[in-house]
């Protein structure tokens, strides 16, 4: 529930400077990255199968909903999701600071103390907001905030286990964020086998991010998925757990992940067939980036706003690291 499809790397201004400290180590905090420490690439997937499970509920589409629910949910849900990624960095700030990565905290530039306080004001404001919302939506919120702990704090800490880390993704963005957006809008969850296929396909892709950081976790310890497969075997099961989402999707007549995941399945492929020898983390991303990106179109198409949302959170995220890191980052 941790990791995004971007390394958030600066391999030019991150690099320790003459005193062995990035440029920027310990400056003073600006409002902006308190709002960056909530990961707003990564909060995409978390937005994407909302609206999918908004979509769902309406019966695909058939009824029509309260926008205000919609948006309550929204916003509800992110400010969840925003402090479990807030409390992930707070738990690996050591391991970031190794591996040069999600500067605020790992980088003195956002206080481990002041990180609580922002996950705790994060997680009051989405259960403030949840009870303007039909009760199950309450449960959610619940079931995912604890799942958020388990993942990410010890001694359970999940996201450092091997299988566990893969299937906390899938039930987390999977299906408690889908079912989020269905109950949100009060629909009841009949037909519910609807969003089978979405675990399958998030699963997918979290796989396919630990590949990318097998080096850095071996180093700290975590056994997690990637490390005990390796990643030839990895992208193999990575490639067999989309074609599941795709094969589920047809079986309960899920267009939107049909489509989203036989768009993705080629790049898993060209990725499996193309890379020998040293498989760079920017070629072991592309699969899980072109996922993201398929089945975020697919919800653009089925919420049109959503699409242009997308493009300013990603022009503003791209000025933000350009202006404070000095780095690329989105980048394909």
């Amino acid at each position: 529930m941790d990791r995004g499809v971007d390394s958030e790397q600066g391999p030019d201004r991150s690099a320790p400077g003459a005193n062995g400290r990035p440029p920027w180590f310990g400056s003073p905090p600006r409002l902006q990255d308190y709002l960056f420490l909530m990961r707003p690439m990564i909060l995409i997937p978390v937005w994407t199968f909302y609206l999918l499970g908004a979509y769902h509920g309406m019966r695909g589409g058939e009824s029509t909903i309260e926008t205000k629910h919609l948006f309550l949910g929204f916003f509800s849900f992110t400010a969840l999701m925003g402090a479990v990624y807030v409390i992930n960095q707070i738990a690996d700030r050591n391991v970031d600071r190794a591996n040069r990565k999600l500067f605020l905290i790992p980088d003195a530039i956002i206080s481990v103390r002041s990180a609580w306080i922002e996950a705790a004001l994060l997680v009051a404001v989405s259960f403030q907001l949840g009870t303007y919302l039909p009760r199950p939506f309450m449960t959610v919120l619940v079931a995912s905030l604890g799942l958020g702990a388990l993942y990410s704090l010890d001694p359970f800490r999940l996201k450092k286990r091997a299988v566990l880390d893969v299937a906390a993704n899938a039930a987390g963005n999977g299906i408690l964020n889908t079912i989020a957006g269905w109950v949100a809008i009060g629909a009841p969850l009949d037909g519910w086998h609807a969003l089978i296929p979405y675990p399958f396909a998030v699963a997918s892709v979290h796989l396919t991010t630990t590949l990318a950081d097998i080096e850095g976790d071996a180093a700290s310890g975590f056994r997690t998925s990637g490390v005990l497969l390796g990643v030839r075997p990895g992208l193999r099961v990575a490639m067999a757990l989309m074609a599941a989402a795709a094969v589920a999707a047809f079986a309960v007549g899920n267009r939107p992940a049909l489509y989203a995941s036989f768009l993705s399945l080629p790049l898993f492929l060209f990725t499996l067939r193309s890379t020998h020898g040293t498989w760079p983390p920017s070629r072991l991303l592309l699969p899980a980036k072109i996922a993201t990106l398929a089945f975020s179109l697919i919800s653009g198409f089925l919420f049109p706003l959503y699409i242009p949302f997308l493009a300013l959170v990603i022009l503003v995220t791209r000025s933000y690291y350009a202006g404070r890191f000095g780095m690329r980052y989105p980048s394909l």
